[in-house]
């Protein structure tokens, strides 16, 4: 065996049937080698796009894997991992290097800056909780191992650095693989910690929960339920990290996103006097642009490996003990609360929607009638401008919604649609929401989805730019080149898409999609006005403009 082998080898026992990657001469025989692994290689069309999707990948499988040559290739990744890295994403980074005696000598050569062989290394050391490179054959697998528990204990990626002489070495057959106990603080930093909560918990009036991304990367889905069943917690989803999972859970209030909010929401959350962030970031974005009228002295924070209020925070300790701590300690009915609204989102199926044939299509009636095209196992996608309209559509029971807005960096979205395409199951839809001015920036998997069959379904809105932009300040740098977007996948060997005008425009696409099996994506090109935007948009685009 070698240590390619033995790479591929593990990384297939952890869930990873797929590898997207760039081939380059400094990672040719790992290349090689997978050729001959379990571990199928996918061919995005550059570096950026296939570290979104092992982005996308891994939030589905609970691990993804991107494999590039050093320089150009590694560089280019750099956006996608620190994405990954923000939202705790668990990806692994395998970037091939030039000869272990080069790194001593400094030569010349490709794809190197001159006299610094360790810029990558610094650079991934920032953006990863595990930057490593291979050195010693007998020491190899063991830094593997290492790098690899890191990944999955801390949820975040990691780099390894393999250098071209060694991809071929021998080593030993992989043994048992076991990750470390989950519980990463001490028995007291987690006891204290729940205590706080608790105490703060049964001396409020009313308390209500935000939950967050956090949730979804610790696999907590289950627990968040329990606990509002046992303590009558009333939950909002949120913005970053939606929490589609409790969407139909009749203690869940709605979707509060600040000022943008329904208003029966935003005034009960805003009300409360203890505000529990169960995993949701405090960010602006989240906080609708800055607008929440919420103070530091409401907000108990249980986030990024602490337990923080206004007036203390207790250290290293995981969101997931935090929440098991409370499903024992708190009492039945803790949070027990009359008068709350229930499932307050702007969009959902239970509304009713009839077509108007002729009516151009809107921006609103748009995603009225997308809440009754979803149905249960639908993964969901949404860049850019759908991602907030997205926030208030109330999703089917059993769907899952993907978005990446703490990190925010448009594109992003479609590149986790082509890694959704080869996480999904067998019958699972893939359903990408793209703003035209996000599209543009990864359009070019389209080719990726036709190379192997993946029948993604894909709404482009055509709005003429960046809208989102345009709100906070317009100018002729947030036009674009309008593109005919439902004609993409012709060019890459598909079908032609669907131009939607008018809402009958948009039934017709629409069973178009409900009956599309691919081979290859659909693309549904929607056109609406520059202009026309939700209200969160515009109350989240005023605060923004406001800073």
């Amino acid at each position: 065996m070698n240590i390619s082998q033995y790479l591929l080898i593990r990384l297939k026992s952890l869930g990873v049937d797929h590898m997207f990657g760039i081939p380059g001469d400094y990672i040719l025989p790992f290349f090689e080698e997978m050729m001959d692994s379990d571990v199928l290689h996918v061919a995005p069309c550059n570096e950026l796009n296939g570290g979104y999707a092992a982005d996308g990948y891994a939030r589905l499988r609970g691990l993804g894997a991107i494999t590039v040559t050093y320089g150009p290739g590694s560089f280019s990744l750099v956006n996608a991992i620190a994405g990954a890295y923000a939202e705790r994403v668990p990806v692994v980074v395998i970037s091939g290097g030039p000869p272990r005696q080069t790194y001593k000598t400094q030569p010349y050569l490709h794809h190197m800056l001159p006299h610094n062989f360790e810029a990558s290394m610094r650079i991934f050391e920032q953006i990863t909780v595990d930057a490593q490179r291979l050195d010693d054959p007998e020491t190899a697998t063991g830094q593997i191992d290492a790098l690899l528990k890191s990944c999955l204990t801390k949820s975040r990626p990691v780099y390894l650095e393999f250098p071209l002489d060694l991809q071929r070495q021998t080593c030993s057959a992989p043994g048992p693989f076991e990750l470390p106990r989950l519980t990463a603080g001490d028995e007291q930093a987690i006891k204290a910690a729940v205590q706080l909560v608790v105490d703060r918990v049964v001396r409020s009036e009313r308390c209500v929960g935000l939950a967050g991304h956090e949730i979804h990367q610790a696999r907590l889905q289950d627990k968040i339920l329990a606990l509002m069943e046992h303590t009558g917690l009333r939950v909002a989803s949120m913005f970053t990290g939606k929490a589609e999972f409790l969407e139909h859970h009749p203690n869940c209030l709605g979707v509060y996103h600040g000022l943008g909010s329904p208003a029966p929401v935003r005034e009960f959350v805003e009300s409360a006097d203890t505000v529990l962030f169960l995993g949701a970031v405090p960010s602006d974005f989240n906080m609708g642009g800055a607008s929440a009228e919420l103070a530091e002295k409401q907000g108990v924070h249980i986030f990024d490996g602490q337990v923080r209020t206004a007036a203390c925070s207790v250290a290293n300790v995981r969101i997931g003990d935090v929440v098991a701590g409370l499903l024992d300690a708190l009492p039945e009915g803790a949070c027990a609360t009359a008068d709350a609204p229930v499932q307050d989102f702007i969009h959902k199926a239970s509304n009713p929607y009839e077509p108007i044939a002729d009516q151009p299509m809107s921006n609103s009636r748009f995603y009225d009638r997308l809440a009754h095209f979803f149905q249960g196992g639908d993964i969901v996608l949404a860049d850019a401008g759908p991602s907030i309209n997205m926030t208030f559509l109330q999703l089917p029971a059993d769907s899952r919604y993907i978005s990446s807005s703490y990190w925010a960096s448009i594109g992003a979205g479609f590149g986790h649609a082509l890694g959704a395409c080869f996480a999904a199951g067998p019958d699972q839809r893939v359903i990408a929401l793209e703003g035209d001015g996000a599209f543009q920036m990864t359009a070019q998997e389209i080719s990726t989805m036709q190379r192997y069959g993946k029948p993604a379904i894909i709404f482009v809105v055509n709005n003429k730019g960046y809208t989102a932009e345009r709100l906070i300040h317009d100018g002729p740098f947030n036009d674009l080149q309008d593109w005919k977007y439902h004609r993409l996948p012709e060019v890459f060997g598909g079908v032609v898409g669907s131009d939607v005008h008018t809402e009958g425009d948009l039934e017709d696409a629409l069973e178009r999609a409900a009956a599309h099996t691919g081979p290859g994506p659909l693309v549904i090109e929607v056109h609406l006005d520059p202009w026309d935007v939700s209200e969160a948009s515009a109350k989240m685009s005023e605060g923004l403009r406001s800073r």
